[in-house]
This record gives structure tokens, C-alpha cells and sequence, in this order.
């Protein structure tokens, strides 16, 4: 992985005591459900439902915790407490910034499931 950055590949793969299929797995179900719990963020944020978007946010974070991405990570909390503080005035902005980082982290990924991960 040339953009350690995004996501510390070494961190995550001791997560799952460095078991390569496991990773992939877990790359595919993110792939998979993450772009669902982004777009059920959006939605809640677009109908003004601090719970929604808490909920969805709070989801996303736990999956994105595996993959050791902070700048990804941080985001979903800002985005997950100011929604939990019943507060959304700036959730379009928390929510742009975790989108873009979001979508770094999908092709971040998506680079190591394409590339395979090196031994």
C-alpha cells in the first residue's frame, strides 16, 4: 500500500492476525454495506434526524475502525457527536468531509482487493 495515509494496512491485518483471505473478506463486506450505512447517513441528515444520522454514522465508524483509517475515522465521529448532541447545523459540511474521506478509503481499498495484499 503506497498511500499509508488512509489506511495503516499493517494495523488492520493484526486485527485479524494477519489472515489474508479474512482481510479480503472484510474488504468485500465493507465494499458492500458501507456505501449503504454513508447514503442512510445522508438521507437522515437531508430529513433533519439527529438519531438517523447518529445511528448510521455510529454504524459506519465500527467498520471503519478495522481498516485503521483515521482521517475516515475522525470524521465519522465529528459527524457522529454532533448529531448525537442533537446538533446538525454543520452536519452537511461534517458529512462532505467524511464522504471525501469515506471515498478515499473505498479506493484505497479497492486498490489492495484488485492488487491482492503483498506477503
Amino acid at each position: 500500500m503506497s498511500d499509508d495515509t488512509v489506511f495503516r494496512m499493517e494495523e488492520a491485518l493484526a486485527r485479524v492476525d494477519h489472515d489474508r483471505e479474512t482481510f479480503q473478506m472484510m474488504i468485500e463486506l465493507f465494499m458492500e454495506h458501507g456505501p449503504k450505512d454513508l447514503a442512510d447517513a445522508q438521507t437522515a441528515l437531508d430529513a433533519g434526524n439527529a438519531v438517523g444520522v447518529a445511528r448510521s454514522s455510529h454504524k459506519l465508524k465500527g467498520a471503519i475502525l478495522q481498516f485503521c483509517a483515521p482521517a475516515a475515522l475522525q470524521a465519522c465521529k465529528e459527524l457522529e457527536e454532533s448529531a448525537k448532541a442533537g446538533n446538525l447545523a454543520h452536519g452537511g459540511q461534517l458529512y462532505a468531509l467524511l464522504e471525501q474521506e469515506f471515498d478515499r478509503l473505498l479506493a484505497a481499498l479497492r486498490q489492495v482487493r484488485d492488487e491482492g495484499i503483498a506477503a
